[in-house]
């Protein structure tokens, strides 16, 4: 960090004495790869990459990916941070500050509906991400990670297929032979939608925490990595806050018909030849999978409560019993589409799960499980 700021010090021709760092939070804990620094009255975000080893057939870098990514989008006009110096030596990126406050924090402190002029201007930003990359494609390619999206989403699917599965068990209130051989009709109709539709090239790290708010106006940050992914999945994990390390958080779902509406007639005008209720379908199959991919988590954490990786669950979300209610009260409660297979799994699962806000989870009927 010594030897960074030296020579950031004669970028700015000054003293590294008048460079003032400062700590970032993630909720209560402090990052450790990036600073606040203060250069003459103006502030910028150093960001240091830790992983030095090439990330692609290629041979780029995750330093080397994103110098590369935001100097393009910033230059297609993207809300994106202002590449204002760059360390090959020390991995280092020097960025203009974009704000105090990210969606994820915002949304765990707001109301949703005065949320929703500035939901849109993320969805517009979203997009014009999107485009850039697609009309941009090819300079793009040496960057993209060797990231297997349909291997990953089948796991995500066979995964959930169980949970379901799970939830109905501890409930008590197993399918019968009837309702499970619609359920798999359904939910074979659920991962066919999703497995077939095209993924995009962006980026791979997409979450509420990267989306920085200055004012009225959001800005994308975080873009080490790009790979092909669906743009829906990203969609949902960029409007759902999940409060990691905040007190008193939990999950807080940002979509809905609207935001969906919107960006189902971009997709049909601008990028795919299909209809908007399928595109609306993707975006509600994918808000359902997430739920129950966390789901599947915190019921994994509970069976091994004395393992490393519970405890950082614990320390993540805190109670996981008001966790779990939450996740399962957002698959009930959040239609995004009429799609008649996502809508009858949803139902489904209200059915053996309806007095989940009133009775405490039976946890330990699973333990040792």
């Amino acid at each position: 960090m010594k030897e960074t700021l030296k020579q950031l010090a004669g970028h700015f021709k000054i003293n590294p004495s008048e460079i003032i760092t400062e700590k970032i939070l993630h909720g209560n804990r402090v990052k450790q790869n990036v600073h606040r620094l203060r250069i003459r009255d103006k502030r910028y975000l150093l960001k240091q990459h830790e992983n030095a080893e090439p990330v692609t057939k290629a041979g780029m870098t995750p330093f080397q990916i994103e110098k590369f990514t935001l100097s393009s989008l910033h230059s297609g006009g993207c809300a994106v941070p202002q590449l204002i110096w760059a360390s090959e030596k020390h991995r280092t990126l020097l960025l203009e500050w974009v704000g105090d406050e990210t969606l994820d924090s915002l949304a765990q402190n707001s109301s949703i509906p005065n949320l929703t002029p500035l939901l849109h201007r993320i969805m517009r930003q979203l997009c014009h991400i999107e485009t850039h990359f697609i009309e941009n494609r090819t300079q793009f390619l040496l960057s993209v990670f060797q990231f297997d999206a349909h291997s990953i989403l089948q796991s995500l699917l066979d995964q959930g297929r169980k949970t379901v599965g799970y939830l109905a068990h501890l409930q008590k209130n197993p399918l019968t032979p009837s309702q499970l051989e619609h359920f798999d009709s359904a939910w074979n109709n659920l991962s066919n939608t999703l497995l077939n539709a095209p993924t995009t090239l962006d980026t791979l790290d997409y979450q509420a925490n990267n989306i920085v708010i200055n004012g009225e106006e959001p800005y994308l940050i975080d873009f080490a990595s790009l790979g092909w992914d669906w743009q829906e999945r990203r969609l949902v994990q960029h409007f759902n806050s999940i409060g990691a390390f905040q007190e008193d958080s939990n999950f807080i779902s940002l979509l809905n018909r609207e935001l969906v509406r919107t960006y189902s007639e971009w997709v049909v005008l601008d990028r795919e030849k299909c209809a908007t209720t399928e595109v609306a379908a993707r975006v509600d199959g994918h808000h359902l999978l997430f739920y129950l991919t966390i789901i599947h988590k915190i019921l994994h954490a509970q069976t091994r409560p004395e393992s490393s990786e519970s405890q950082l669950l614990v320390d993540a979300w805190g109670d996981l019993r008001l966790r779990i209610q939450r996740a399962i009260s957002l698959i009930i409660k959040t239609s995004l589409s009429d799609d008649v297979y996502i809508n009858q799994i949803r139902n489904m699962i209200a059915e053996f799960c309806i007095d989940i806000s009133y009775r405490t989870y039976a946890f330990p009927s699973l333990a040792g499980g």
